[in-house]
């Protein structure tokens, strides 16, 4: 099976970017908290499978149908305790032989073994 994978990294505003801390101070006198940003990663990847074998073990925790898209989105957290990494996984809606895997935070454990 060939696999075909290009990459984007997207902060939470949706720009592309490079790595972007989160900040979760207050906004000076408006009253209103920010929401911590996290660092997402964004993989498009041509495949018949749409769960690939990252090396992390993973727990699904939800599933949701996509507005505009017969495919479903499929919700998944990183089994190591404490770990707050989250993955999502859908089929591209317009070329669904394209996967799209999009995780978000950074593992805070040794990653596995190459």
């Amino acid at each position: 099976m060939k696999i075909q994978r290009c990459c984007l990294v997207v902060n939470s505003s949706g720009i592309r970017s490079g790595y972007h801390e989160g900040d979760s101070s207050r906004e000076g006198g408006s009253g209103r908290e920010k929401k911590e940003l996290k660092e997402k990663v964004a993989f498009k990847t041509k495949s018949e499978v749409e769960l690939l074998d990252d090396g992390f073990k993973w727990r699904k925790y939800g599933k949701k149908m996509v507005k505009n898209s017969p495919n479903p989105r499929n919700y998944y957290k990183c089994l190591v305790e404490g770990c707050p990494v989250k993955k999502r996984v859908k089929r591209d809606k317009e070329v669904p032989r394209y996967v799209v895997t999009t995780y978000e935070g950074i593992h805070n454990h040794q990653g596995p073994q190459l």
